[in-house]
């Protein structure tokens, strides 16, 4: 069965399957939905009803447009209009974008001149404008050096250094040399204190072996010959033999003669130490005069001739150094020493094992050298020209202004004073440009 309504809002009728409707079907208002046909309370309020309602407007007409439709249509115009007009913004900026690379690079807005004219902070000066007269001046002035460059005070000072060799050797004997009055002496002495005075002819002995050996050797050490004079030392202690009796000599020779025996001992180990070191003392004798020969040349500007001094010097001070660190024995004893008593060859033989040989301190020769072949090397043409083209290299980078190439090319220079000073304020003026650049 079906049911007959009609909406007092918007004036349509419906039917539908059920006793009830809950809202119009075309205005979708549920207050306003009345029952036609067979509702009892629709029946008793009759005319009243229908004086309240709306005139009903022909059911045929199916695209009536009422005022609530009318406003929910102007909301989605409204809402397409907005739509539209954020797409056509989004394509204008898109047209205003560079293309993006491929590898990601960033992009940046550029927007209408007069948008960024109200955007612009006030102009800041960078790069080169930001710079002071003087700055700019000193920026782009290029030194030149001289063909002969004249040493600065603090390397003509290390040119004028003199490094003294002091060694440790002393050529002199440990004690006085003995005369033949001491020896003669010494005898009488120990004649009255033992109570055992020598036979005359025994004595006699004693002194002639004394003059042909000791004295002989004192002579010697006098000359300068050292190996001589050691030689006849070890003579001078083959004592004559007092007695057949070895037991008897040994107790009353050897012990009366002992001062003398011992002192002659100390000056054979002297000699034994100072034949070793001859040879190291001759070596550094020679680097002394090399030394003074280098001196020489630096006083006459002769630049290369003193860098051949300093690199033949250099490796033999490092020679003699580790040299002087190896244990050397000295010759070999004479044939008098067979004469001698064994107690005293044995004490003989101990005297053999040099010590190492102590060299004067070549540290500050060794410094004093490397510092003077610095300043030297500062002085030859081709340094210099190696110098002078880094120098300009750098300058040309200042030129197309490459700053920060330019600050590692004046950092890594080396050479003569002024034109590392120039390249520390080129470097300094340079990352003026830098900051200024940042700050901008």
């Amino acid at each position: 069965m079906a049911y007959r309504f009609v909406c007092s809002h918007c004036g349509k009728s419906f039917e539908l399957d059920t006793p009830a409707a809950k809202e119009c079907p075309f205005c979708y208002w549920s207050s306003t939905v009345k029952r036609e046909d067979g509702d009892p309370s629709q029946k008793k309020k009759g005319p009243a009803a229908s004086k309240f309602s709306p005139p009903v407007k022909d059911p045929g007409v199916k695209k009536d447009i009422s005022g609530r439709s009318l406003g929910y249509l102007l909301r989605i115009v409204l809402i397409l209009l907005v739509l539209a007009g954020i797409a056509v913004a989004g394509f204008w900026v898109y047209k205003k974008l560079p293309v993006s690379s491929p590898k990601g690079e960033s992009f940046t807005i550029q927007f209408p001149k007069t948008e960024k004219a109200s955007l612009k902070s006030p102009a800041v000066a960078s790069g080169v404008a930001a710079l002071s007269p003087e700055d700019k001046e000193a920026l782009y002035k290029e030194m030149t050096l001289p063909s002969e460059r004249v040493p600065d005070a603090s390397e003509q000072e290390i040119l004028n250094r003199a490094v003294r060799l002091e060694t440790g050797w002393v050529e002199k004997v440990p004690s006085a040399s003995w005369t033949a009055e001491q020896y003669t002496r010494l005898i009488e002495d120990q004649e009255r204190f033992y109570k055992m005075p020598f036979p005359r002819s025994y004595k006699k002995k004693l002194q002639e072996l004394f003059k042909t050996q000791y004295l002989a050797g004192v002579e010697a050490f006098t000359k300068g010959d050292l190996l001589a004079a050691r030689d006849l030392w070890v003579g001078s202690l083959a004592i004559p033999l007092y007695s057949e009796d070895l037991r008897k000599h040994r107790a009353v020779a050897l012990t009366m003669l002992r001062p003398f025996i011992n002192d002659t001992l100390a000056k054979i180990r002297a000699m034994n130490q100072s034949l070793v070191d001859k040879g190291k003392r001759a070596q550094e004798e020679a680097l002394s005069a090399e030394y003074q020969n280098l001196s020489a040349l630096i006083a006459q500007k002769q630049w290369a001739g003193a860098l051949a001094a300093i690199a033949s010097l250099t490796p033999r001070v490092t020679q003699l150094q580790q040299s002087s660190k190896i244990r050397e024995a000295p010759p070999s004893y004479p044939a008098s020493f067979g004469n001698v008593d064994q107690d005293i060859q044995r004490a003989l033989m101990d005297l053999m094992a040099t010590n190492p040989s102590t060299l004067a301190d070549l540290q500050p020769l060794q410094q004093d050298l490397v510092e003077k072949k610095e300043v030297l090397e500062t002085f030859t043409e081709d340094y210099l020209k190696g110098v002078m083209t880094t120098y300009q290299n750098a300058m040309a980078l200042i030129h197309v202004q490459k700053w920060g190439e330019a600050i590692q090319a004046f950092e890594s220079m080396a050479g003569p004073r002024e034109l590392q000073e120039d390249a520390a304020r080129k470097v300094a003026i340079l990352k003026k440009i830098g900051q200024s650049s940042i700050a901008s």
